[in-house]
């Protein structure tokens, strides 16, 4: 992994490769190695880089130049299957200087241009600049497992890794962007190409962007493709093994050690016994758990059991006792609001992890892809119920509301909730799942002053239409889509990747091999669904590798104890961060309707524990911003 930042002239002119090293010198966390530059041989393009060498250490120095002295690359992220491709390319009369996957990079632009980005079975983010067509080509990858952010400003285009490199270019505005911010409130992050700061965009994953003497387009070059299905289930079974096997292998390759970040869930579990077993009798796979004191929250003895069964090198972390100035640390590590708060496990674990490996697989994409949250299920389970069972359902969840335990994660509560979305079109359930406040409770929250600059019914209409415009067989695969383009690549994988980074580690994702994927969404909802659990056919592709206990765990989830900790040890920073700070005192957030939201959670007589944790986020922001 990597980090690097520049700019590029629109029409003839000289860069300016000091603000570049500035820009890049904000990310250099991402790249601790070593660092390079470049200056185009006409001047309009410069960019910088940091390195964390993870193949070929000593050869793939960064920005790299090839082509007949042309075409030089900046490219963050790794190429699985560039030994394939490299193979491919020296047969039609390409040289190689180096060994690794970035000089790759430059062959295949030479033979194919902005068309190579379908030929890449990797994760990325990269800058081309063409000297021969006086051109600069901005790529990520399919699911947004690496960022690229950028900000058009007149007579050039900067670019880089990380906001905070944008941000300090001397011609870019600080500017908050107010309707950003209310997507943030509303589902707890800000999806791309959108940002928290006006003059700043996102590229959004699977797109590509040419500039030349214009700011182009953004282009979508990939999508998930239908796939042919075998008819018996037993051999759906065995395609799934095998697709997620290739994908963990071929996730293996480095010339570094590589560890694994193992939840004690289903997905990380697969990936350590494949991993476990292509090691064979080397061994020596390591494996890093956190976990909490809160049993309900704690995964440390199933991750445990998996380790032992696999015979792996395994570390556990407990995340106690937490502290206002851990916390505060862990959420300045965004550049923009971030309101999910496994953030702060996820980074305490990639901080342990990076003590021993430069690089660690992870879970992250397998419930998108083969249906594992319970949402899912509940919308597949409101999908086929009849017209009794849906007013019993609805009766029961009056009774268990009017006597449930507040706190969110208790059955009866989960029960009234949905119950309490039954009667709503299914884009609005899924809505009334994954969002923090709707547009009413905005209108409640927000200070006049800022409402009547935002939109605040946009949101909502931006969740529900995209949950509306995608083709899916069911309700359940619908939801998986509308997961796929915004939630995985907007939050999961914003998380993975800032925390990490944050540490120096490079985290890969065997489950989003995008073959891995599109299987995953091709099989039948029933197949992956069953009874009271999802990912139903991965638990039995891999029943074989793993402990009874783990593949019969209902899903958990990689939560914290948001409720305890805001009533117990974060209650003074929740009450002067979120009262005494900017956000209601400047405008933003009425402070009447704060304390209220405040005094209902500590009091016990509501669960606003993810609502407060996003406040707190975006008051934190808001205050540093100033």
């Amino acid at each position: 992994m990597c980090g690097f930042a520049g700019e590029f002239l629109l029409k003839p002119g000289r860069a300016n490769l000091d603000v570049a090293r500035a820009m890049a010198a904000r990310v250099a966390h991402r790249g601790p190695d070593e660092q390079g530059e470049f200056l185009s041989n006409d001047g309009r393009c410069a960019m910088a880089f940091h390195r964390l060498s993870v193949i070929d250490p000593a050869g793939s120095h960064q920005p790299m130049t090839g082509c007949n002295g042309l075409v030089t690359v900046a490219f963050n992220g790794v190429i699985y299957n560039y030994r394939q491709l490299r193979a491919e390319l020296a047969s039609q009369g390409a040289l190689f200087r180096t060994a690794g996957d970035t000089e790759v990079l430059l062959h295949l632009y030479g033979h194919h241009g902005p068309a190579m980005l379908d030929r890449l079975d990797g994760m990325f983010a990269l800058a081309i600049y063409d000297a021969g067509r006086d051109a600069l080509l901005l790529a990520r990858d399919r699911f947004g497992e690496k960022p690229l952010w950028y900000a058009p400003l007149g007579d050039r285009v900067v670019f880089g890794s990380e906001a905070k490199a944008l941000v300090s270019h001397p011609m870019v505005s600080h500017e908050h962007d107010v309707e950003a911010l209310t997507y943030y409130l509303t589902v707890g992050y800000i999806p791309s190409p959108r940002s928290a700061f006006r003059a700043l965009r996102k590229l959004p994953p699977a797109s590509f962007l040419v500039v030349d003497g214009d700011l182009g387009q953004a282009q979508r070059y990939w999508a998930p493709q239908t796939v042919s299905l075998p008819t018996h289930p037993a051999d759906q079974l065995a395609a799934a093994r095998d697709t997620v096997t290739n994908a963990v292998t071929s996730r293996l390759v480095s010339d570094v050690p590589v560890g694994v970040l193992l939840s004690g869930g289903l997905d990380s579990s697969i990936v350590t016994a494949v991993m476990a077993r292509a090691a064979g009798t080397a061994g020596g796979v390591r494996t890093f758990t956190a976990g909490f004191a809160d049993a309900s929250y704690d995964e440390r003895r199933r991750a445990k059991l998996v380790a032992e069964h696999c015979g792996t090198d395994h570390a556990e972390l407990l995340v106690e006792p937490i502290s206002p100035q851990m916390i505060a640390q862990a959420m300045d590590l965004f550049d923009e609001p971030f309101a999910d708060s496994s953030a702060l496990p996820t980074w305490l674990v990639c901080r342990a992890a990076r003590e021993h490996v430069k690089v660690a697989l992870v879970g992250d994409g397998g419930d998108e892809a083969f249906a594992g949250y319970d949402r899912y299920r509940a919308l597949h389970l409101a999908e086929r119920m009849g017209p009794i069972t849906y007013w019993v359902v609805r009766l029961a969840g009056a009774v268990a509301g009017s006597v449930a335990p507040h706190d969110e994660k208790n059955a009866p509560r989960r029960l009234a909730r949905f119950a309490g979305a039954l009667p709503y079109p299914f884009a609005r359930q899924y809505f009334m799942y994954r969002s923090l406040f709707d547009a009413q409770r905005l209108s409640g929250l927000l200070a006049p002053e800022f409402q009547v600059q935002a939109n605040l019914d946009g949101p909502e209409a931006w969740f529900e239409d995209l949950y509306e415009e995608t083709e899916a067989a069911d309700e359940a695969a619908r939801a998986q889509l509308h997961d796929l383009a915004t939630y995985l690549p907007d939050d999961l994988l914003v998380k993975s990747d800032t925390v990490s980074m944050a540490c120096g580690l490079e985290l890969r994702a065997p489950m989003l091999d995008h073959k891995a994927v599109e299987l995953g969404l091709a099989l039948p909802t029933a197949g992956k669904i069953r009874g009271r659990r999802g990912k139903a056919i991965l638990c039995a592709a891999f029943r074989d590798m793993l402990p009874r206990e783990v593949l019969e765990a209902p899903k958990r989830g990689f939560g914290i104890p948001l409720g305890r900790w805001l009533r117990e040890d974060l209650s003074g920073m929740l009450r002067e961060t979120l009262l005494e700070g900017s956000l209601a005192n400047g405008g933003i957030l009425r402070k009447d309707a704060l304390a209220g939201l405040i005094a209902e959670h500590l009091s016990g007589r509501a669960d606003h524990g993810h609502r407060l944790w996003a406040l707190l986020v975006l008051a934190r922001w808001v205050d540093r911003q100033r």
